[in-house]
């Protein structure tokens, strides 16, 4: 019985810790934070690129096309591109349907990642 009494008093004697319990999941959020910061930045970098690459497509450049088509732009609408990937075959394509532009001395898409 004294054993208890005494393991209640001493219990009730300890401070409670619920602000030293979330000062330690501090360094855990700032790192889950710094992380998520890090990964929507790149994205932005990347879709930021991407968009200027589409912007500076013009009429007479070679163009690659989803599934890895070639072909040239033959005309510029707002939302999408004619390209001429044969003698008199056009494909009508969205913008976003463009993966990359061939580069004229090395036969590379411009963009590679």
């Amino acid at each position: 019985m004294f054993n208890l009494v005494t393991a209640s008093t001493a219990a009730a004697a300890e401070p409670v810790q619920g602000v030293g319990g979330l000062i330690s999941f501090v360094p855990m959020i700032l790192i889950f934070v710094a992380m998520f910061y890090f990964m929507f930045r790149s994205q932005k970098k990347q879709a930021k690129k991407r968009q200027e690459m589409i912007d500076t497509i013009v009429k007479g450049a070679e163009v690659i096309i989803g599934g890895g088509i070639h072909g040239t732009v033959v005309a510029v609408k707002d939302k999408t591109f004619t390209i001429q990937i044969a003698d008199k075959v056009n494909v009508e394509v969205t913008k976003a349907g463009v993966n990359g532009i061939m580069k004229e001395e090395s036969s590379c898409c411009a963009m590679s990642k």
